[in-house]
């Protein structure tokens, strides 16, 4: 009896292994199983743990894991009718075992390999025709530069309607190289080079046109600034001077004057030099200076300056004395302005009255 209980033994472990494997089945954590019976899916086993089967039932288990597809790099045509050569993987997962083997169970048998084969066949076939159609209307430019993240994701949306019919969801899409063909990248880089040159060239240009107008502008400030500020200076010297011509008018005759300035606030033109003369009856040196000064302030005056007024006031007594050092003073002065060495020649005649001085000093001599 006992040299028949060893193989017995055996035999029967081999045999209750062989019953529970008829009528169980066990699914991983990484996994989710589809029950058949004669071909025909009837449920689905997506939780971990032992499971019970009849006899006649096969089962297949799918990956619930996000699964990865590699695309071969596949040559496009950008809407600016550059070639491209990008690469780009697909990671997915399958949302709908029944639909997923529905859809891929007459693609070349029933297991999961043969499955995911199949999948990964029509996957390709979709990312391929996504691809074409999102990069077909995009510059290279956006696809390797530009917009690259916003096509993958018009990429992805869009084979993601294709292959929900599958029973799989796209988790992500990415490019991972979008490149031109070895035989074009010369060609494409000096392209792209002569565009650099020509948007520097016109952002140079429109730099030296502002630099222009600025430096216009400016000159044209400056000019109003200029004229402006000379425009001022001569007013105020004409007012000095006109006030100059008044003290001297008074000095020369000792004949008091009063000085008084009016602020105007319109164009005052052609004021007559006679309104501010002297009377006729004065005397004659008086009445020149007084003229003088009139003509300094009776030219064109802008808005908002001042008029000087030089009014010659009662009371006084005339100093012939007086008079006569005050001309001398001033016949020197004009001498030394006009008898400059080396820069002035007047041919004047000996009578002049510029000589007045000269002749009086060789009578008395």
């Amino acid at each position: 009896m006992n040299r028949f209980f060893g193989p017995g033994l055996v035999i029967g472990v081999f045999a209750v292994v062989l019953i529970l494997n008829v009528f169980l089945f066990t699914v991983g954590e990484k996994e989710q199983a589809i029950v058949l019976r004669f071909g025909d899916p009837i449920r689905v086993e997506d939780n971990a743990g032992l499971k019970g089967k009849l006899p006649i039932e096969n089962v297949v288990k799918l990956d619930k894991r996000n699964l990865e597809y590699d695309n071969r790099p596949l040559e496009v045509f950008t809407v600016n009718q550059e070639r491209l050569v990008v690469d780009a993987f697909v990671r997915y997962q399958i949302v709908d075992p029944l639909r997923y083997y529905e859809s891929f169970r007459g693609s070349g048998g029933s297991a999961a390999t043969s499955l995911r084969s199949a999948a990964e066949g029509r996957i390709e076939a979709v990312l391929e025709t996504s691809l074409r159609a999102v990069l077909g209307d995009a510059t290279d430019i956006d696809i390797i530069r530009d917009r690259r993240s916003e096509l993958m994701e018009d990429i992805k949306t869009l084979m993601a309607n294709e292959v929900r019919q599958f029973g799989v969801s796209v988790i992500d899409i990415k490019i991972r190289r979008a490149d031109f063909p070895q035989e074009n990248e010369d060609d494409v880089f000096e392209r792209m080079r002569s565009e650099r040159v020509q948007i520097a060239q016109r952002i140079r240009a429109e730099g030296d046109e502002q630099k222009r107008r600025i430096e216009a502008q400016a000159d044209r400030r400056e000019t109003e600034i200029l004229a402006d500020a000379n425009r001022r200076a001569l007013e105020i010297q004409g007012r000095a001077d006109a006030a100059r011509n008044c003290i001297f008018a008074g000095a020369y005759d000792g004949v008091p004057v009063q000085i008084t300035e009016t602020v105007i606030d319109a164009r005052v033109t052609n004021v007559a030099a006679d309104d501010a003369a002297a009377d006729p009856d004065e005397a004659p040196a008086v009445a020149e200076f007084a003229a003088a000064a009139a003509a300094a302030v009776a030219v064109q005056i802008e808005a908002n300056s001042a008029i000087v007024d030089c009014e010659f006031l009662a009371g006084g007594q005339r100093d012939p004395a007086r008079a006569e050092f005050f001309a001398f003073y001033r016949s020197l002065d004009a001498y030394t302005t006009a008898l400059k060495q080396g820069e002035t020649t007047i041919l004047l005649s000996p009578e002049s009255e510029f000589f007045r001085y000269f002749r009086d000093f060789e009578i008395r001599n």
